[in-house]
């Protein structure tokens, strides 16, 4: 194996960090990584960021809700106006409610109509997906920068106030985001 000069051996380096600088890849790719985890967590598993479940559903108050609030057809059990079609639907509980629009009840997983999971997995999701969204990306500012956004701000502080810190990133996530970037730059070092 022929040994590099000095020279060499910074030149190669040098184009290594240009090939790294270029596009960014490792961050890219670590980005991604981990903004699909932390959307199957938050929207699927209904885990906080510190793993523990969102919380509960109510099963206390009973609920009228508006029909076009709703993914699926109600129950059309409501309050009827005179002489009118019944647009709300009643239920003893929020519970018994996200039952009824085909989800799984014993955790929030804060996916009524999808348009919140929408928003953060940057995807348009049809309000009656129960799948994981595929394909999913951070928003991309520049190489060197990429963001999780929801424009609905006031939801996301209104649940972390009611349930606690559901959006930040876990220690695992983080760990995670780490692990692929250092080992995406290795590789393009390597090569």
């Amino acid at each position: 194996m022929a040994q590099l000069t000095e020279a060499q051996f910074a030149k190669s380096i040098r184009e290594k960090v240009k090939l790294l600088a270029k596009d960014n890849l490792p961050l890219k790719l670590a980005a991604a990584s981990v903004h699909a985890d932390r959307i199957v967590r938050i929207f699927h598993r209904g885990k906080k960021s510190d793993k523990s479940l969102i919380g509960r559903y109510d099963t206390t108050r009973e609920l009228w809700v508006s029909d076009d609030q709703l993914r699926r057809k109600g129950t059309n059990r409501g309050k009827p106006p005179k002489r009118k079609e019944i647009k709300t639907s009643y239920y003893k509980n929020y519970k018994e409610l996200k039952k009824q629009q085909g989800f799984r009840n014993t955790r929030v997983n804060l996916r009524m109509t999808n348009n919140l999971q929408s928003e953060f997995a940057n995807k348009n999701i049809s309000p009656s997906s129960n799948t994981v969204p595929q394909k999913t990306e951070p928003e991309k500012v520049n190489k060197n920068k990429y963001v999780e956004r929801i424009d609905n701000a006031d939801k996301v502080d209104r649940l972390e106030e009611k349930y606690g810190t559901i959006f930040d990133f876990s220690k695992g996530e983080k760990d995670k985001f780490y692990k692929v970037y250092n080992e995406a730059a290795l590789e393009i070092l390597k090569s």
